[in-house]
């Protein structure tokens, strides 16, 4: 175990692999502490980041469970194959001596086995990501997955938040198949962005993560602050608006493209008000809603 420091993490975690002659595959990276520029020079501090050499025997299971940030299942899975192959690689010579001698009956064996292992292999590898992802992860959708799964989401979105060169603390709820990330940092605007842009991909971004490492029916939402209940009372504001707009003009109203939930939105304030209809047209992620005069 090595500490390295730079002005940034990148910088250290640099400088650390090429002192210890490590690739990012075989090294344990754990960031300490983040780079600070401070002000006029003063309250300035180093990215410091702690490097272990993933070979190395004295790495501990609390160890190996942070290696990429994975469930430690998964780690556990990927050590005992290692482990197998290895001691595959060392039994060899005592299980097939006769193999140095030519020995037909042994390669006959051998060559069947390797055929019989290459069928299974072409098989899953003939099955589809979906199927992949069905079987493995959407037979099991109970209080620990979801539970398991919001840990994981909100440590990939942290994560990101965080190469942003952001502060920001995380908090998640969640039930049966929805989790809710409460997002608070002191630059919310950065995390917004304009007109909700950064949010938004930060949203789609964690749902593809749930999605390849979970159930499907698993759903994500992410708010800063109180960003999306504002962003709720001026879509309906809007609506409204723009309803009383339609109906004066008799001339259908094409919106921006929005999100999933926020058309969901509109379309609830706009079933409220006589004359008027809406509906949705274009492909994500430039789908939008469309509010017309009521025939």
């Amino acid at each position: 175990m090595v500490l390295f420091t730079g002005k940034t993490v990148e910088e250290a975690i640099d400088d650390g692999l090429r002192q210890m002659g490590l690739s990012r595959m075989k090294a344990h990276i754990q960031v300490i502490s983040r780079g600070k520029k401070g002000f006029l020079g003063f309250g300035r501090k180093l990215a410091r980041v702690e490097i272990k050499n993933i070979s190395d025997n004295t790495i501990h299971k609390e160890d190996r469970q942070a290696i990429h940030e994975v469930p430690d299942t998964i780690n556990e899975q990927n050590h005992s194959a290692a482990s197998m192959v290895e001691e595959t690689k060392e039994q060899v010579p005592d299980q097939h001596p006769s193999l140095q001698d030519g020995s037909d009956q042994d390669s006959k064996q051998l060559k069947e086995q390797s055929e019989k292992s290459t069928g299974n292999n072409k098989e899953a590898a003939e099955q589809t990501f979906e199927e992949f992802v069905a079987n493995e992860f959407d037979t099991v959708d109970d209080g620990k997955d979801i539970a398991l799964a919001s840990e994981d989401v909100s440590k990939y979105v942290q994560t990101i938040i965080y190469e942003m060169d952001l502060e920001a603390s995380i908090e998640t709820t969640y039930t049966h198949r929805q989790m809710n990330l409460q997002i608070e940092t002191p630059d919310a605007g950065r995390v917004i962005g304009y007109h909700g842009k950064v949010l938004k991909s930060l949203q789609l971004l964690a749902q593809n993560f749930l999605h390849d490492h979970y159930s499907k029916y698993f759903t994500v939402s992410l708010n800063v602050h109180d960003y999306m209940e504002h962003r709720t009372e001026t879509l309906i504001d809007f609506a409204h608006k723009t309803a009383a707009r339609v109906l004066e003009s008799g001339r259908p109203f094409f919106m921006d493209p929005m999100s999933n939930n926020e058309r969901k939105v509109v379309h609830k304030a706009i079933s409220a008000i006589a004359g008027v209809e809406s509906y949705s047209e274009g492909d994500d992620p430039n789908r939008y809603v469309v509010i017309a005069v009521k025939k």
